[in-house]
């Protein structure tokens, strides 16, 4: 199962609309799967939305453009418990499948070229305070013991976890913001299609 990535991006100036071609025009270059059993969608988000699915009777996906996140949340969220897939998807410091993030130097062009992007989930609080205290503990080990920093390495990511892939299939970014300093480009506007794969 291969995902090709569009790579030819059209830039019209500094201080215009620059668009990643749209899957219309460039018929077979992104190639969508939906697994058998799995949960399949698609939908459209521009920058300061917010894009909810709602997975089953307990669960959300989200894709947060106010700051181009994605989520997959319980429902019913409580304090400490608002969203399962940062806990088991690394790497943990630095760029992830997460974020369309171009703090790390990745132009706006680059991130919505990555496709498909791939992601897990826990799926229920109880496994997300589990692996927030292995996370916590691998990513402040001083704070431990060395029993304690070898066993929650080795044990990170280990509860039960579903399975998610996006793939940007058009998008519109802008570089009207850009400085000499800083030429990476916003993400303005995107379409997407996921897939969800819950664990058995």
């Amino acid at each position: 199962m291969h995902v090709n990535k569009l790579l030819g991006l059209a830039f019209i100036s500094a201080l215009t609309i620059t668009a990643r071609i749209a899957p219309e025009n460039a018929a077979g270059k992104v190639n969508v799967e939906c697994s058998k059993g799995a949960i399949c969608f698609s939908g459209e988000v521009s920058d300061g939305e917010e894009f909810h699915r709602i997975i089953n009777d307990k669960l959300e996906f989200r894709l947060r453009a106010s700051d181009w996140t994605i989520e997959v949340s319980p429902r019913v969220t409580k304090s400490g418990c608002e969203e399962f897939a940062s806990v088991v998807s690394p790497p943990y410091r630095g760029h992830n499948a997460l974020h369309f993030d171009e703090s790390y130097g990745v132009t706006a062009e680059e991130e919505v070229s990555w496709s498909p992007r791939e992601f897990e989930f826990v799926t229920n609080c109880e496994d997300y305070s589990i692996e927030a205290k292995r996370l916590e503990i691998v990513l402040w080990p001083y704070s431990f013991t060395k029993q304690e920093a070898d066993k929650a390495l080795a044990e990170l990511g280990t509860s039960p976890v579903g399975k998610g892939r996006l793939w940007v299939t058009a998008s519109r970014v802008s570089h009207a913001s850009d400085t000499p300093d800083d030429k990476l480009g916003k993400i303005e506007w995107m379409r997407f299609a996921v897939e969800i794969r819950l664990p058995n």
